[in-house]
């Protein structure tokens, strides 16, 4: 209680605690709601912008990648036309020359001749034949090509192209064509030349080379340095020129387009004034844009193109940048505010073969979230990896000398055919590996069996409800019979109708989840098992077609779609072995029923698609862990990369809007709270009134007066409060009287035991004792009882249970055993015999006494005992100083007839010496507890004896009195209540 009057008018009360609790509540749950309003209005906010900007910007992806394959299919004619011609050349050492008999009219008149004996000669033919390694592309499949192509290249208007304007892009795509030739050409000759260089140095090496070879050697090895640097340059300036070549087409390309862009992005319902999206090559020169094709969005975001942070931002995703780097740092949006506008801005990396880069990206993040899941998996892709390689450079010598050979094509060679069948094994084994070493075939598994239950379950459901409306529909169409339950047939109409409902939705259901069946579009798992899988594949599909259609809808459609994915992976086999049976260089295989070559334009001749698998399969999918971002995964993730697209989204107004509505939700919110704070204050002034009478009385009680009544309150809280206190009110009186009753009554007792230790044998003996009730009154009890001719009695007992009632039946017991003993009877058993006759007939069942009785004799200082049950007593041997127990036993006093009583107690005699200590208790001294409930014991009492046997009685029932306090936190000489378990009593007896 706060007695200090200046602090309880300072401190705040409950008027003020519930105000200031009901402000904080409010406020605190309005500001919640605030919060989750404006998290939920900016949600909608993005989730309303992805969708607006969901079908444009894959529109403008798949026009990035339109354009990209019109300048690729351009510039892959102009390289095929320079291609056929030196392939010509450069095959033309493989045809085979036939010999032929003359022929035509002549031949066949010297024929005629020889048949009728003339001597005419028929001359030789020698003629050059094609062979399967002269074979390349057509130029008529070229023309068909360039004709397919062209036929894209329309007017808006939907008129052919003019043919200078089409000369004019051919001479771009030509030009380009010629210097990615270039740069080619210059690789393959630095390899070349490396080759020769190694074998020119070792020559040179040799002690006993010609002094002329040697001088030829070296002029040669001069010159191939000088040529190999000149390469070496040649090198970037191609590719520099081809890349300034593609980004020119691309330009000249867009312009047959950009009425159609403008048209389609339109329909789309992008928003121009709010939207703008720029499309950029790899090295960072820009190749669409959508505020050239709308007037109101060319000042979309114009001030933020030319701001510093924003360019800093857009240059680093080009030049030396790597793309998985960029992707990963530029996943989330930027925000930018220039000039009073909010813009964001938003990175999309554009592929050139989204099949292929969606699953570079997948393996990619796969490995890097469970690097530890595919460890085994991709420790062993790197060991077939290298067998493959292996086999492959075998292969690729064999090819060269079928080549030169020019007889017989690849599918006709042995050697050839074991080394593809030893490569299509490794295949197979790659694919066992990922069969059995992949991380999620448990969750395959349970994936499936939970399609499989809930399929089960909506099919059970639907047939349930089908029997279910036959029942009723039956109770429609013939009434209960009489002593049935009646239902009105409204009732059962509405019964049905309300089954059928159920019955569609489950009928729904069922068609939506028979949808997902074979659906891997939302199964993380899966898709990574499949880029695994397939990463191979798709860039070698990839690479050998040019698509007929462009963008990820085709990777769409094989997650979705189980046929699909089936179709897909028969074109993936027939195309591998197409290369590995070697039967044709430029005609694929005839496809099964129901699968078509719908990849795209066949680009590449068996050849060529023969050396790209070779090298796909022969490069690890990521190298071993000190190369990180290493391996085919990330190689054909950066090969892929065409560029990226950048989307400036004006989020001004929406911005302004959540603005506003938040500062009106603040402003609501402040008037809720000072208005629920009024409120609060009111109420609380009127339930402190009531209060304030509870707590005057509250403090009268606590001053000592009892004669205080607390008002009724009503039957609230409050109430039921007041109505508590008034009951507390007079529990505290009769406890007060019964209080001042226990105290007389311990008073009482306390002159039942003896007033002062006996006097009468102090010349042979010394005595001790102390007694603590429990809660003032209690059932132990001790007592010295004089007997003349130099004897005395020593009784201590233990009542059962403690209080009140054990209190009077031990003041009884005392005044029973102390009239048997005037009557003169002094032997032991006979007196506890008939105590025990009387307490075993007038006391209660559940009463007992636990007694210790001995007659001390000075004449010959002997000491005879018996014990009803009680604690065996403790001794002292001063002869030898050791603590010792003294048999005792014998079954409690009350508890049963005299016939079995008498067969427990035994007389027992102990003589004392000089220093002998006789020390006897009740079972509340060793079970006394401490306030963390450890008991006192026996064995702690024996060692405190034990330390202090040389001390007189008194004193040593003071050493342990004091032990016991210090044991139990308790003061025992206070009177009244205690909070010890149990009675305590102790006597001591010592020698003189």
């Amino acid at each position: 209680m706060i007695k200090n009057k200046f602090l309880r008018a300072v401190l705040p009360g409950i008027r003020a605690k519930l105000s200031f609790f009901t402000a904080a509540l409010v406020i605190s749950i309005l500001g919640f709601t605030s919060i989750i309003h404006y998290s939920q209005q900016t949600k909608a906010l993005e989730e309303k912008l992805e969708s607006e900007l969901k079908a444009p910007l894959e529109y403008v992806n798949s026009v990035v990648l339109d354009l990209e394959n019109l300048s690729r299919s351009m510039i892959l004619i102009e390289e095929f036309k320079v291609r056929v011609k030196e392939k010509k050349k450069q095959l033309s050492k493989f045809k085979r020359t036939v010999v032929q008999k003359e022929g035509g009219l002549f031949g066949a008149l010297k024929a005629f001749g020889q048949s009728i004996g003339l001597n005419v000669k028929r001359g030789n033919v020698y003629k050059s034949v094609d062979t399967y390694f002269t074979r390349y592309l057509s130029e008529k499949e070229i023309q068909e090509f360039e004709s397919k192509v062209r036929n894209e290249l329309r007017k808006e208007n939907g008129a052919p192209i003019d043919a200078p304007v089409y000369e004019k892009i051919r001479s771009i795509a030509e030009k380009t064509a010629l210097a990615r030739i270039s740069a080619e050409t210059s690789k393959i000759r630095i390899e070349e030349i490396g080759e020769e260089l190694k074998f020119l140095d070792t020559e040179l090496a040799k002690a006993d080379l010609d002094p002329k070879k040697k001088k030829t050697y070296l002029s040669d090895k001069d010159k191939l340095e000088k040529e190999k640097k000149t390469a070496e340059k040649a090198i970037p300036d191609g590719e520099k020129k081809a890349a300034s070549g593609e980004t020119a087409l691309t330009k000249a390309l867009q312009n047959f387009f950009r009425g159609s862009f403008k048209d389609r992005i339109s329909s789309l319902g992008l928003l121009p004034d709010k939207i703008r999206i720029l499309a950029y090559d790899r090295v960072g020169k820009e190749t669409l844009d959508t505020g050239l094709l709308f007037s109101q969005s060319s000042e979309t975001g114009k001030k933020l193109l030319s701001q510093a942070d924003f360019t800093e931002s857009r240059k680093s995703l080009f030049g030396d940048s790597d793309v998985l780097e960029v992707i990963q740092n530029k996943s989330e949006p930027e925000s930018y505010e220039v000039g009073g506008r909010q813009y964001e801005v938003v990175y999309r990396p554009v592929f050139r073969n989204p099949s292929t880069a969606e699953r570079s990206r997948s393996m990619a993040e796969e490995i890097l979230e469970n690097p530890k899941d595919w460890a085994k998996y991709l420790e062993e892709d790197r060991k077939i990896s290298a067998e493959i390689a292996e086999i492959s450079q075998r292969l690729k010598a064999r090819m060269s000398e079928l080549r030169k050979d020019g007889k017989a094509k690849p599918s006709s060679d042995k050697e050839f055919k074991n080394l593809a069948l030893a490569y299509r094994q490794m295949l197979k084994k790659r694919d066992t590996k990922l069969e059995q070493l992949q991380p999620y075939t448990s969750v395959f598994e349970k994936n499936e069996k939970k399609w499989n239950d809930d399929h089960k379950s909506l099919k059970d459901k639907i047939a349930s409800t089908s029997k279910e409306i036959l029942e009723w529909e039956k109770l429609l169409k013939f009434p209960p019979k009489e002593g049935e339950n009646k239902t009105s047939p409204e009732e059962i109409q509405e019964k049905i109708r309300t089954l059928e409902s159920q019955q569609e939705e489950y009928k729904d259901s069922l068609i939506r989840l028979e949808s997902t069946k074979g659906d891997w579009g939302n199964s993380y798992e899966r898709k990574a098992e499949d880029a695994f899988y397939g990463l191979r594949e798709a860039a070698l599909e990839d690479f050998t077609f040019i698509p007929f259609k462009t963008g990820p809808a085709g990777i769409r459609r094989y997650y979705k779609d189980e046929n699909e994915r089936k179709s897909v992976r028969i074109k993936w086999r027939l195309l591998r072995e197409w290369i590995l049976s070697g039967n044709s260089e430029t005609e694929l295989p005839k496809a099964p029923k129901g699968i078509a070559w719908d990849s795209g334009i066949l680009v590449r001749s068996r050849s060529e698609a023969e050396e790209v698998m070779w090298d796909l399969d022969s490069t690890p999918l990521v190298a071993p862990g000190e190369e990180e971002g290493k391996g085919l995964v990330y190689d054909l993730l950066r090969k892929d990369l065409l560029g990226y697209n950048i989307i400036l989204i004006d989020r001004t107004e929406g911005v302004r809007q959540m603005k506003s509505n938040r500062e009106e939700m603040i402003r609501y919110t402040g008037i809720i709270g000072t208005i629920a704070i009024l409120l609060a204050y009111g109420l609380a002034w009127f339930v402190v009134r009531r209060i304030r009478v509870i707590s005057k009385n509250a403090e009268s009680i606590g001053e000592g007066n009892l004669n205080v009544e607390f008002p009724p309150a009503g039957y609230d809280e409050i109430g039921v409060l007041s109505e508590s206190l008034n009951d507390m009110v007079h529990g505290l009186k009769e406890r007060e009287e019964m209080k001042g009753e226990l105290l007389a009554a311990e008073e009482i007792q306390k002159r039942l035991l003896p007033e002062k230790l006996p006097s009468s044998l102090n010349d042979y003996v010394e005595f001790g004792a102390f007694y603590k009730a429990m809660t003032g009154v209690g059932g132990d009890y001790y007592d010295f009882i004089e007997l003349g001719g130099g004897k005395i009695a020593i009784c201590i007992g233990d009542v059962s249970n403690h209080g009140v009632g054990p209190a009077i039946v031990m003041a009884l017991f005392r005044s029973q055993i102390r009239a048997i003993l005037r009557k003169g009877e002094r032997d032991l058993k006979k007196i506890l015999l008939e105590a025990n006759a009387y307490q075993y007939e007038d006391t209660p069942d559940h009463i007992f006494i636990t007694f210790f009785l001995a007659i001390f004799d000075s004449n010959t200082s002997r000491l005879e005992y018996i014990s009803a049950g009680h604690v065996k007593p403790l001794f002292f041997d001063a002869s030898d100083g050791k603590i010792k127990e003294l048999p005792a036993g014998g079954l409690p006093i009350g508890m049963d007839e005299n016939s079995f009583f008498e067969t427990t107690i035994e007389k027992r005699v102990l003589t004392l010496d000089s220093g002998d200590i006789f020390f006897e208790y009740t079972d509340g001294l060793d079970e006394a507890r401490s306030p963390n409930s450890d008991m006192y014991t026996r064995e702690r009492l024996a060692k405190l004896l034990h330390a202090n046997g040389e001390k007189r009685p008194e004193e040593l029932i003071k050493t342990i009195v004091a032990d016991v306090e210090s044991h139990t936190q308790q003061d025992l000489s206070a009177t009244g209540f205690s909070k010890l378990s149990d009675d305590i009593a102790m006597i001591a007896i010592r020698k003189r």
